[in-house]
């Protein structure tokens, strides 16, 4: 292993830690009869008073490390938890911060970074944009400012592209309100369709 890649070993280790800490939840929730119905779940969550939010903005935050978890399913639980305006809201703060952090990790760390966290599959797929940088930049920003596109794997790569910090926060935080209020209202809209919810 080169030192690059054992310098990030901590990704995996979040990766893992992250992941552990949501089966438990999810364990002790389910023991403790809290998904038997909606109203359950919530007033569970609710319990844990201003530190609901706390935990559901750090979950947000750090879902790009949890490939497990899909962000249909935390979009989600944001609007059923804490309505379809602060839960917008919410989705939209934590969401911003993890595609920041996204980008920041790949600047700071290169490469070796984005192949631990995106499959060559996904880098191939997109990475050919990279090449173009004014090209790369409309890309991103589209990506960005459409619901349901891989946003995720975009802010990564934008950490390999000649993109300013400050022009990738912006483009960011304008383009996420609209596609995070789509993509929460759209997947909370099916999911209650379909009686999951």
């Amino acid at each position: 292993m080169d030192i690059a890649h054992h310098k990030l070993k901590w990704i995996d280790l979040l990766s893992i830690l992250g992941f552990s800490l949501s089966l438990m939840i999810i364990y002790f929730a389910w023991q403790g009869g809290v998904f038997e119905s909606r109203e359950d779940f919530v007033a569970y969550v609710h319990g844990f008073g201003r530190y609901s939010v706390i935990i559901f903005l750090l979950l947000q935050s750090l879902q790009i490390f949890l490939p497990l978890l899909p962000s249909a399913i935390t979009v989600t639980a944001g609007v059923v938890l804490y309505g379809p305006v602060l839960g917008v809201f919410y989705n939209y703060i934590g969401i911003s911060i993890g595609s920041i952090l996204a980008f920041l990790i790949v600047r700071k760390y290169g490469e070796p970074a984005l192949e631990k966290l995106v499959s060559e599959k996904k880098v191939k797929k997109y990475e050919d944009k990279l090449t173009h940088g004014k090209m790369f930049e409309r890309f991103f920003a589209t990506v960005i400012f459409t619901p349901f596109a891989p946003d995720n794997v975009v802010c990564y790569l934008a950490g390999l592209s000649d993109m300013t910090i400050k022009k990738v926060v912006i483009i960011i935080l304008l383009g996420k309100p609209l596609s995070i209020a789509l993509y929460s209202l759209g997947w909370t809209t099916l999911l209650e369709l379909i009686g999951i919810i």
